[in-house]
């Protein structure tokens, strides 16, 4: 569906709308007047969190009390408390509710929970309390009492709570000055001893220095310094000696003064230091003497070279000795660690015993310590409760107080009417769309030529008066002369004369359809001829206004002849058989020969011969005469008649032989209904609005005439 299908439906069912919209909106009316009155008073005031709370741990008594958390969920659950069912009993038992109501305590909770509505604003610690009664001095009174009530219950509870930590901190802190006492003897009985001074107490609390003077650490520490450092140079010493004893000569030369041995007091000599020196300074004069013009050969150059030559073999000799007497330090430095070493095991297992005593001197120092701060917290803590007990605490602010209604707050008339207005109109709306849901008639033009597979030939609009009474320039006329031309069109391929004009069921329109389709071929210049087959219920002869004691069923049973039954009406080339008196049986006269016979007969004189017939689902009567004429018009009106029952008119007029030459979409709502404008643009072309000159109805007729007078239509028979 489209937005224009919703509308369509909307404008289809505003009746329906319309009457549920005014049954909401009536009821909601009366049922805000029938409401009682009620009185509203309120306050804001804002909840503090609690100050310094302290709970009865669960640890023990290593931590009897602790601090209380406030959780994130705290003011919500003070939201709850103001209407929870202890404080409403309060709230009764202060207001003597009880015995006003008649009620028990749980009871009038209960009601007072009603009547109480509390509000937190959001991102605040505020909160609105309103109270709704009857009674605007009630509703004060409890808007009030719910407040204090609140306020006393809460400070009794974080009283409580307090005065239980208190007793608690006052039971421990008796119990934790004797361990005190206790353990203050323990460090007394070391002081006894002498080994330890009066005033440890104060020096350790203080600095947390160790308890002895340090004298054994401290040379303990200096002998593990001595011992390293001899183990390192002995481990030197071993390294130097090991490379010493494979190098002669010049490689030997080039390690001491690669190594840095020549520079160490403690390895090379004087006299080594002294020919290193002027072995160098010998190749430099050389290296000079060459650079200023002195030959290889030169007298100067020789001498240097043999003082050179002597200078290096004493240099060798001296380093050979100097590695000799670095094995001999070598071993003398071994001797002197294992001493070291006996005297450092010593001075270790000294200090051992001593550190052992110094624990436990400072284990007790540590625990009369510790115990000693437990205490003092303690005590503090005690002291700190009371004065927090005798503070005064401030659990809410009030920033508005109650007031006395002097107006109801409810019931909110125009609110409830607007209320009820639009949900009259929603709900007319939702019953409109699921009545068009279950609603499985035809709707449109559309949907008649889809379902039913035949084509539309004329759509009638809404409320389309008889045109023998109106005249022909009436802007309806326009619709019977479009359903005119398309039958003209028709009936040129099929050559058809007689037309049975059928409906699904009574009440479609099809004896109006039938009455002015045959004026306006009338007045095309037609010599049409309507024939009144409906033998049960007729109403042809009187729309057209004529009266006649004979008719169809006096041709048919008392074999009358056709120019005594056929009339002339008041309008040119228009003529009518009435349906005559009801028959016994009528199914029976229009299955006859002579049925047949009379509609061969019309069809040589006249040159369109309308039959109205009785519904084709109702009786039998139709079957026969769409079995006889040359075509049918099927009549129907849209969102009436269900599609299965329009399939099954289709179906039985095709299954008695007859020829549906189209349908005839009748009392159509053209002006609300949007499907139809494109197809009825004529209505409002052919209006001629204010100058338009209404005809005069023809003059009823006493007497019919019957055709036969007339000599001029003798042809027609």
């Amino acid at each position: 569906m489209h937005a224009q299908d919703y509308m369509q439906v909307l404008r289809g069912r505003w009746k329906t709308i319309f009457l549920v919209f005014l049954l909401v909106f009536v009821s909601s009316a009366v049922i805000t007047k029938m409401m009682t009155p009620k009185y509203t008073s309120g306050m804001t005031f804002e909840i503090k969190y609690p100050r310094d709370l302290i709970n009865v741990a669960v640890g023990g008594e290593a931590n009897p009390i602790e601090k209380a958390v406030v959780s994130d969920a705290y003011m919500q659950t003070q939201f709850e408390i103001l209407v929870s069912q202890q404080n409403l009993i309060a709230v009764a038992n202060k207001l003597d509710l009880t015995n006003e109501w008649g009620l028990d305590e749980a009871t009038a909770a209960m009601r007072l929970m009603q009547l109480v509505e509390v509000n937190p604003r959001k991102n605040t610690n505020l909160v609105d309390i309103a109270v709704k009664t009857e009674d605007p001095r009630m509703s004060q009174q409890v808007c009030q009492a719910v407040v204090d009530c609140y306020k006393e219950i809460r400070e009794e509870k974080e009283n409580a709570i307090i005065n239980e930590a208190i007793n608690k901190r006052y039971e421990v802190l008796r119990s934790r000055q004797d361990e005190l006492e206790r353990k203050a003897d323990v460090v007394r009985q070391y002081i006894r001893s002498g080994k330890y001074i009066q005033g440890m107490w104060n020096d350790y609390a203080s600095h947390g220095a160790p308890l002895s003077s340090g004298a054994e650490e401290q040379t303990l520490q200096q002998l593990n310094n001595s011992k390293l450092q001899m183990e390192a140079e002995i481990a030197q010493m071993s390294v130097h000696i090991g490379k010493l004893q494979n190098l002669k000569d010049a490689e030997l030369q080039s390690y001491v003064t690669r190594t840095g041995l020549l520079t160490a007091e403690s390895y090379c000599s004087a006299k080594v230091r002294e020919l290193n020196n002027r072995y160098t300074e010998e190749e430099n004069t050389r290296a000079q003497m060459l650079l200023s013009g002195y030959g290889q050969k030169h007298p100067n150059v020789l001498r240097l070279d043999e003082q050179h030559k002597a200078t290096q073999l004493q240099l060798y000799e001296e380093l050979v000795g100097m590695r000799d007497s670095m094995m001999d330090q070598l071993e003398v430095k071994k001797a002197e660690l294992q001493d070291l070493e006996q005297r450092y095991n010593t001075a270790k297992e000294k200090l051992r015993d001593k550190t052992l005593e110094d624990q436990k001197v400072k284990n007790a120092l540590q625990e009369y310590a510790a115990e000693k701060t437990r205490y003092d917290k303690l005590e503090n803590d005690y002291i700190a409760d009371k004065m927090r007990l005798m503070a005064p605490r401030t659990s809410l602010e009030v920033y508005s107080q109650p007031g006395l209604a002097s107006a109801p707050s409810s019931p909110n008339y125009r609110l409830n009417l607007i209320v009820g207005a639009v949900m009259g109109l929603m709900l007319g709306v939702v019953v409109a769309f699921i009545g068009n849901y279950f609603d499985t008639s035809i709707k449109s033009l559309e949907d008649a030529e889809q379902m039913l597979g035949l084509p539309v030939l004329g759509v009638i609009p809404q409320d389309a008066g008889l045109l023998i009474l109106q005249g022909g320039d009436s802007p309806d006329a326009e619709a019977y002369r479009i359903l005119r031309t398309n039958i003209e069109l028709k009936r040129e391929m099929s050559r058809a004369i007689t037309l049975a004009v059928v409906s699904a069921n009574a009440g479609e329109g099809k004896t109006t359809t039938l009455s002015n389709l045959a004026y306006v071929f009338a007045q095309a210049g037609y010599s049409t001829l309507m024939i009144d087959a409906d033998l049960r219920r007729p109403r042809l002869a009187r729309y057209a206004e004529l009266k006649s004691e004979s008719g169809l069923s006096t041709y048919l049973a008392n074999g009358a002849e056709l120019k005594d039954v056929v009339l002339q009406t008041g309008h040119a080339n228009l003529y009518m058989l009435p349906s005559g008196p009801i028959p016994v049986d009528p199914s029976g006269l229009i299955g006859s020969r002579r049925m047949q016979q009379l509609l061969n007969d019309v069809s040589k004189r006249f040159d369109i011969v309308l039959i109205d017939s009785p519904p084709i689902l109702g009786v039998s009567d139709a079957s026969l005469l769409v079995s006889r004429a040359d075509a049918s018009l099927l009549v129907l009106q849209p969102r009436k008649m269900p599609i299965k029952a329009l399939l099954r008119s289709k179906s039985l007029i095709q299954s008695a032989g007859g020829n549906i030459m189209g349908l005839v979409m009748n009392n159509v709502d053209i002006t609300g209904d949007t499907q139809y404008q494109y197809y009825t643009t004529y209505y409002s072309y052919y209006s001629k609005g204010d100058k338009r000159i209404e005809p005069k109805p023809v003059a009823v007729k006493e007497k019919a005439e019957t055709v036969i007078e007339n000599s001029d239509n003798d042809d027609l028979y």
